[in-house]
């Protein structure tokens, strides 16, 4: 197990780019690892893509020795449940908490109420800028939309052609980031239009409803491109509608209806974010800092470009 999580640490130190975690000169442990006790709270557990999380989030317990408990919302990106959740942490003396910050402003009150309790809080997955969180893990969202439009406009799309955004949450700040990236890329191309973002929700038959609507309201539409995990609904539209060679289609994630939808020709591209390591080193970086006084650091979880041509190497998340 030590073995592991060194390896583990020395990735954390090169996905950082700071060589090396800074640590506090102590000789003992601040905190024994059976003493400890983390609080994972999801904001859904309503995707394979969530599983994934809290997956990541219970092995770094395992491997670390400490007592990790994951818990979400019952309705998916719940504001106040998930408020009330962190506050039950808080009351319940958990010794750090990871949450996923997707709304703007909705969890600095809560989380000021940890720091004010003496419980770190650490930001993973969606990350919400000044929520006082002490570190975020996840991918940077605007230059993962960026990596998306850059492909789909210039590789797919020869540099011409209207595209909508669908999106499960346009509120959510890391869904804007991504459509924002995506409207950077466009700016490089002059024939790229804008034509509108649609909320297609969290329910992938909603989802289904939502984009055909959408383009049955816009039939000269050449591209729908998906911002989350529910972009699986857009290629199963195309797939019914057999528009393969009419609208071109991207998204996120790596759930296996995605990947299927790749490699069948129904969508052209998805972007990966690494959800297991997401939610790994997220435990895992509340554990350095209450075990050994390392001190928090940011890491970026990458934008894993998955095509047609090299999607048969890659697992489902």
């Amino acid at each position: 197990m030590k073995k592991r999580v060194l390896a583990v640490l020395m990735s954390m130190a090169m996905l950082s780019g700071l060589g090396t975690m800074a640590v506090q000169a102590e000789e003992a442990p601040e905190k024994k690892a059976e003493d400890i006790k983390i609080a994972v709270v999801l904001h859904a557990m309503n995707s394979s893509f969530y599983t994934k999380l809290a997956d990541g989030a219970k092995a770094a317990g395992e491997d670390l020795g400490i007592t990790v408990d994951v818990t979400s919302p019952t309705t998916a990106s719940n504001l106040a449940e998930q408020v009330s959740l962190l506050e039950s942490c808080i009351t319940a003396d958990y010794d750090g908490i990871a949450t996923v910050t997707w709304d703007p402003s909705g969890f600095n009150s809560v989380i000021a109420k940890a720091e004010e309790a003496g419980i770190p809080v650490v930001g993973f997955n969606m990350d919400a800028a000044d929520c006082g969180t002490k570190a975020f893990i996840g991918q940077d969202y605007e230059d993962a939309g960026y990596e998306l439009g850059k492909y789909m406009f210039g590789e797919v799309m020869n540099g011409t052609g209207k595209y909508i955004v669908a999106s499960c949450g346009p509120a959510d700040t890391a869904l804007i980031a991504r459509t924002e990236g995506i409207a950077r890329a466009a700016e490089e191309y002059p024939d790229i239009e804008f034509v509108e973002v649609i909320d297609i929700g969290t329910d992938l038959t909603n989802a289904y409803g939502v984009i055909e609507n959408a383009y049955l309201a816009n039939p000269d539409v050449d591209a729908i491109l998906g911002v989350d995990v529910f972009s699986e609904a857009i290629g199963t539209f195309i797939a019914a509608y057999d528009l393969q060679d009419e609208v071109k289609a991207a998204g996120f994630d790596l759930t296996e209806g995605t990947l299927k939808h790749v490699a069948n020709g129904d969508m052209q591209l998805t972007v990966g974010q690494n959800p297991y390591m997401q939610g790994y080193y997220s435990v895992l970086e509340l554990y350095m800092n209450l075990a050994h006084g390392c001190d928090f650091i940011d890491l970026n979880t990458g934008a894993q470009l998955v095509t047609g041509e090299n999607v048969a190497e890659v697992e489902p998340e």
